[in-house]
């Protein structure tokens, strides 16, 4: 009896340091998402308007990512399509809440109407990212409508060499976030 007691004490002692460490699993694949889109894209986007039986097609998009305080999958934006200097309406600027959810960016515009503001929602699902480029297709949420776009990332608030130098050792990805000054940590 004593032999199997002194056992069990020396397994648990062993087993001890195992089951209070924390593991860092590091960040999620919409945390990523989320840091890759964060911040300014110019190219082009397949889109265009009709007035008065005229067609007049975008040639320039510039769009931005914010990424809000004390989030790391959501924020708000600017999507701006810019038009021929000929046509009627030379750019059209929507502003948007974002948030990254199993790997699909939604997004929500706020669209003025004659009346009231509308939220028109819509998603980003299929596309490729990385630091330099982001490519896909925007759509409504029943895919009724899209366009296709190009863009090139043209500023970010991210050090892209820390992430390689020091991959994920930090609270989610910001280098310079320190979680004991953060009231809304504690």
């Amino acid at each position: 009896m004593k032999k199997t007691s002194l056992l069990l004490i020396l397994t648990l002692l062993c087993a001890a340091p195992l089951m209070f460490s924390g593991c860092n699993p590091g960040p999620t694949d919409d945390e990523i998402l989320a840091m890759l889109v964060d911040g300014s894209w110019d190219g082009s986007m397949d889109i265009s308007y009709t007035k008065d039986g005229v067609k007049y097609q975008s040639t320039g998009t510039h769009v931005q990512f914010w990424n809000s305080i004390n989030s790391t999958t959501s924020g708000h934006g600017k999507w701006c399509n810019t038009f021929a200097s000929n046509a009627p309406i030379t750019s059209l600027c929507y502003e948007f809440t974002w948030q990254a959810i199993d790997n699909v960016l939604y997004l929500q515009f706020d669209t003025e109407n004659s009346e009231h503001v509308e939220k028109a929602k819509m998603k980003i699902d299929s596309y490729y990212i990385d630091p330099a480029g982001f490519t896909g297709k925007i759509s409504t949420m029943d895919n009724s409508k899209s366009a296709k776009f190009k863009l090139l990332h043209t500023s970010s608030p991210w050090e892209w060499d820390y992430y390689i130098i020091y991959p994920w050792d930090t609270y989610p990805f910001y280098p310079w976030y320190d979680p004991w000054y953060d009231p809304f940590y504690w």
